[in-house]
């Protein structure tokens, strides 16, 4: 036989409705309770207790069966149909069969017998406690893993982002690279040639420090990023790569007007912070208009290379997360802020 504290291990953790018509049965029931469960509320028939129970949670609804207004049967059935997994326990004078069978009909997960007695109220509640406290414990747990699948998700976002920007870098260092060559060479000499062929020339190492050159504070201004702009910025710089993923799958011309959308409305924010962002600005407005204005060009591109058009997008949304980040808490009035341009 089952012991109070084995109840109460479970029954700790529950919130009950308790539906009585009899008030001072009610009223004695409800201290009973309130000694094992969380919380208790009562109500004096069903309609009373389906309302409390749609404006409130509750892990166990106790009910008498005979009561004005709606009886515990019909309750419970209406109950059942807002939530087919409420646990249910019938409290009832009688123990006949046509009783029973509502009950089975209901979905009652139990059934107590009037007078109660305490080790009957033990028998009856254990397992329908037992159960209900399990049932918090796996939804509980869907939750934790549902929130732990979006963090892995933003932190396998937030690398291919890195990893597609360094790529993009890479990709226009060497474009400098090759044109570095293609300049040396048509000021130098046919012997001097031979010798680049043989030795790759390095490219100006100016180009690079200027490249990968830090920021510079100008210490006058305090120009800070809003808060309202750093959540529409981030939005739209997020929006932007999984709209080019879903294009290259699903080809609609809708996305490719989303892109340039998004591109003008980031313009249109980083113009309210000149002239500090007015050549980025300038350069979103700028490919937003291009986008619009050469669709079938762009269209193409993305036709037979969409990984290039999401690499560099996903590089400049890295880029401008950070630029979000970092100006969201110091000085805008940075003599290379446009590093991004």
């Amino acid at each position: 036989m089952r012991t109070i504290k084995e109840l109460h291990e479970y029954a700790h953790h529950l919130r009950v409705l308790y539906v009585e018509d009899n008030a001072e049965l009610r009223e004695e029931t409800k201290t009973l309770l309130k000694m094992l469960f969380k919380d208790v509320d009562t109500a004096g028939d069903g309609a009373d207790g389906l309302k409390k129970y749609n404006d409130n949670l509750y892990d166990l609804v106790i009910t008498d069966i005979n009561m004005p207004n709606m009886d515990g049967i019909e309750m419970s059935r209406n109950i059942k149909e807002i939530n087919p997994e409420q646990k249910i326990s019938i409290v009832s004078a009688h123990d006949d069969s046509h009783i029973l069978m509502n009950l089975l009909k209901t979905g009652a997960n139990g059934f107590i017998l009037k007078p109660m007695n305490m080790n009957d109220l033990i028998s009856a509640l254990y397992p329908i406690c037992r159960d209900a406290y399990t049932q918090i414990m796996n939804i509980q747990l869907v939750y934790e893993l549902n929130e732990k699948n979006s963090l892995l998700e933003k932190q396998n976002r937030e690398l291919k982002l890195k990893s597609n920007a360094i790529d993009a870098k890479n990709q226009q260092l060497e474009t400098l690279i090759q044109e570095s060559k293609k300049t040396q060479k048509s000021e130098t000499t046919a012997d001097e040639d031979e010798t680049q062929e043989q030795t790759p020339p390095l490219l100006d190492s100016e180009l690079v420090d200027e490249y990968f050159k830090e920021d510079e504070d100008e210490g006058a201004e305090n120009v800070l990023l809003l808060s309202d702009h750093c959540a529409d910025l981030s939005e739209i710089f997020t929006e932007i790569p999984e709209v080019i993923s879903h294009y290259a799958s699903a080809p609609e011309v809708e996305d490719i007007h989303k892109i340039s959308q998004n591109l003008s409305k980031a313009s249109s924010i980083l113009m309210y912070y000149s002239p500090y962002l007015d050549l980025l600005a300038a350069s979103l407005s700028e490919l937003a208009a291009t986008i619009e204005n050469s669709q079938d060009s762009f269209v193409e591109i993305m036709r037979t290379n969409p990984q290039s058009v999401l690499m560099l997008f996903d590089a400049v949304s890295a880029d401008m997360e950070r630029y979000i980040e970092r100006f969201a808490v110091e000085s805008l009035a940075m003599k290379n802020a446009h590093h991004i341009h």
